[in-house]
């Protein structure tokens, strides 16, 4: 009992941070926003899928494969349990979720922060920041990929503190998990490993074999997927068929993709990112105005590209990406990546809220408040890289690195970078923080060395009467 307390007392913040962090969520997701009042769009397509896996668990269906299986697996586990429209049952889940993900960007800060306010300021902040709760509203990817995300990280960095089996398991089962929902993840995975050859020896408790051992349960939950995905299609994958398409976006800059019936069971599907949309519709302001916008689509190719067929034709999508490639400049692709890397932080209200007034002025407040407080400095803390002595906040720093890089590779936008903002409000306030410190530590040199000088003119006190 004694140990008991001595724990309770001991993570009292962690314990707080969790319930004030799940106490929100149940309270957003069940009776502000309820997640089962916004099943169209996208999430309709998660909630159909995750209905189809519970009707028919060993079926073959094509579309099944499109996009990655994580997160209707998750919601079909619920379903299974609770009932094909208990959508409360799934936002008590999503937050479950939410919290925990919360509840480790605290632990993490905790671990790694040189300054013992920065932790309990990110888990109290992170509890009530919007863009993070919002996300977690919708029967979307971005929150299951974020806490499966966070969870991984939490392991690695035990992993780089104690050097234990357990951490390295620990990681790369998560990791495989929170791929499994976005596979962008496995850019980190490169990422990690470059790292470690690189610092090896400012981390000598992580070894070689650490690694290999990380890599076993991520290669079978990979090796799941890829039997997931030949079972649905009949092809070979690793997740999903939705890479190259989103690949087109990133390379051709075009605003739309549609495939047509092609007599063989192929419907009419299209999908038009929400962010090249509101880029449309800035530049149809902007020119009301007879102004130029800041940025702006350049589609190479056209701005709609349709063909008859699968929407997840890989063949077509590569020929896409191969004739835009051959038809632009690498200048041009440049301007590409830098438009698709903006769109992380600018020109876009996080969707499923920007489609909707009610909570479209929020989330565009809270997008402002993002680029204008969070942005740079996060962006700074990627210094940390470079730095030997701090070689376990760059091991964080990686998974800003890899955003940035697929977001060029692919495309951006608020709300896929919302599945990183616990980790980037961290990284925010740990640079407030060096510079806040800095500055007083140099203001308090000043001050004393000016009321030295002061002394110094007036001299000391005379004796003589």
């Amino acid at each position: 009992m004694n140990r008991l307390r001595a724990w309770l007392w001991q993570e009292r913040w962690t314990i707080a941070i969790f319930l004030a962090a799940l106490l929100v969520r149940l309270h957003w997701n069940l009776v502000v926003h309820p997640l089962g009042d916004y099943i169209y769009s996208d999430m309709n397509g998660y909630n159909s899928r995750a209905d189809r896996m519970v009707r028919e668990p060993f079926g073959h269906h094509e579309y099944q494969a499109f996009f990655p299986f994580g997160t209707h697996m998750l919601i079909a586990g619920f379903k299974a349990v609770f009932g094909l429209q208990n959508f409360r049952a799934i936002g008590v889940g999503y937050a479950l979720l939410g919290a925990t993900a919360v509840t480790i960007a605290f632990t993490l800060a905790r671990r790694v922060s040189s300054f013992p306010w920065v932790a309990p300021a990110v888990g109290l902040f992170c509890v009530f920041y919007y863009p993070y709760l919002a996300i977690g509203g919708y029967m979307l990817s971005e929150l299951p990929f974020s806490a499966f995300l966070m969870i991984s990280i939490w392991f690695s960095m035990r992993l780089l503190d104690e050097g234990k089996y357990r951490n390295a398991i620990g990681m790369g089962f998560f990791v495989g998990v929170a791929a499994l929902c976005r596979p962008q993840v496995l850019m980190a995975v490169g990422l990690v490993g470059l790292f470690w050859l690189w610092r090896r020896r400012e981390l000598p408790k992580v070894r070689l074999v650490h690694l290999v051992v990380a890599a076993v349960p991520l290669a079978l939950v990979l090796a799941f997927s890829m039997a997931h995905f030949r079972w649905m299609t009949g092809r070979n994958g690793l997740v999903s068929e939705n890479g190259p398409f989103n690949m087109v976006f990133g390379r051709c800059h075009n605003s739309k993709i549609e495939s047509l019936p092609d007599g063989k069971g192929h419907g009419k599907v299209h999908f038009r990112p929400p962010e090249f949309l509101q880029l449309n519709n800035l530049l149809e302001r902007k020119r009301k105005e007879g102004v130029e916008p800041p940025i702006k689509l350049d589609p190479i190719i056209g701005d709609v590209l349709n063909y008859k067929g699968y929407i997840g034709d890989r063949d077509q999508h590569g020929a896409y990406i191969k004739e835009c490639l051959k038809k632009t400049t690498l200048w041009r692709q440049a301007q590409y990546s830098y438009t698709n890397l903006i769109l992380l932080w600018r020109y876009n209200v996080p969707w499923p809220d920007s489609g909707r007034g009610q909570w479209r002025e929020p989330s565009r407040l809270w997008t402002r408040f993002h680029e204008l407080a969070i942005a740079v400095p996060s962006l700074l803390f990627l210094v940390t890289l470079f730095r030997r002595r701090w070689v376990r906040q760059g091991w964080l720093a990686l998974h800003l690195l890899s955003v940035l890089i697929v977001a060029a590779m692919y495309f951006g936008g608020t709300r896929h970078r919302a599945s990183y903002d616990p980790l980037l409000i961290f990284f925010a306030f740990e640079v407030y923080s060096v510079i806040g410190v800095w500055a007083w530590t140099r203001i308090t040199r000043w001050r004393t060395a000016r009321a030295g000088a002061r002394a110094g003119v007036h001299g000391p006190p005379s004796d003589t009467p």
